[in-house]
């Protein structure tokens, strides 16, 4: 979320938004926002843990949407969303909400979020995670990924090592792969 569409009323206003999003950020991901008339909401996605509580225990759309708005809903807070805002917002909300997070009939969102990080995975320094995290699997991927360089490679160069002369994998390169893939069979 780079552009905000929220009109500050002074600079210590818009930096302390601002810093609350990163917080909001590092605690639930990608923050989005939308104007739904004439209101501006800041919310994060839906897990889908929330989408199956919200299935099982809402049997009712828009009870199931009011709960989807409570979950998500970062600014403004608004406890009884029957009480506190005009009819038709949750139902528009919850929409945004479940478009964003990838709950809609259209699978482009997800389709193209898979994409994304699959490209993401083509670099080297995002398959590093991955190659310590195999070796040491008491480490998270949010702690390696917050590692300093010279840590990072420090772990690297040990699970290659270990994974290799321990476990007997062969770790390959992208071009070393596609290299063995175009050799013909013997």
């Amino acid at each position: 979320m780079a552009d905000y569409p929220i009109e500050f009323t002074s600079k210590e206003d818009e930096v302390a938004f601002k810093r609350q999003v990163e917080e909001w950020d590092k605690e639930y991901g990608t923050i989005y926002t939308v104007d739904v008339k004439d209101h501006i909401f800041v919310f994060r996605g839906v897990t889908y843990a929330e989408m199956k509580r919200a299935t099982k225990l809402y049997e009712d759309e828009k009870e199931r949407e009011e709960y989807i708005c409570r979950m998500c809903v970062l600014e403004p807070v608004i406890d009884d969303y029957s009480l506190e805002i005009f009819a038709g917002v949750p139902s528009i909300l919850a929409n945004h909400i479940l478009v964003e997070s990838g709950y809609s009939d259209d699978a482009s969102k997800v389709n193209s979020l898979m994409f994304e990080k699959e490209q993401e995975m083509e670099n080297v320094m995002n398959q590093i995670p991955c190659v310590i995290k195999e070796a040491f699997q008491d480490l998270s991927l949010e702690e390696i990924e917050n590692w300093p360089m010279e840590k990072t490679i420090e772990y690297y160069v040990r699970a290659k090592w270990s994974l290799q002369n321990l476990r007997g994998l062969e770790l390959v390169s992208q071009d070393e792969a596609q290299k063995l893939a175009q050799q013909p069979m013997q």
